[in-house]
């Protein structure tokens, strides 16, 4: 009876998202909510301008970083399934057969 490739070498499950977007979205949001209050408490022209580019600097800020997740999702999935691999080959030790001693004989 043959062992199944299945079996013998369990395949790794891979997120099938590969980033949280829910985090970039609610990053956004308070990026956003900073601009808003910034924008009712300022008095001048300048401050709104200044809070304006703040924002912009802000989002595309987290634009990037949510990019820089998605592009490296694939790369640390297979990392960490070598990682885990690696650690299962080393956490089982090596069966040896022990020579077998007859009993009385010497």
């Amino acid at each position: 009876m043959a062992a199944s490739p299945n079996k013998a070498h369990p395949t790794p499950e891979f997120p099938s998202w590969p980033f949280d977007c829910l985090s970039l979205y609610s990053q956004m949001a308070r990026d956003f909510g900073a601009y808003a209050q910034t924008l009712t408490r300022c008095t001048d022209a300048m401050e709104a301008a200044h809070a304006e580019a703040d924002l912009g600097v802000k989002l595309f800020a987290d634009l990037m970083r949510g990019y820089f997740d998605l592009a490296l999702a694939p790369w640390s999935a297979v990392a960490a399934a070598m990682a885990e691999r690696a650690g299962d080959a080393e956490a089982q030790p090596e069966a040896r057969p022990q020579p077998m001693r007859s009993r009385g004989v010497h």
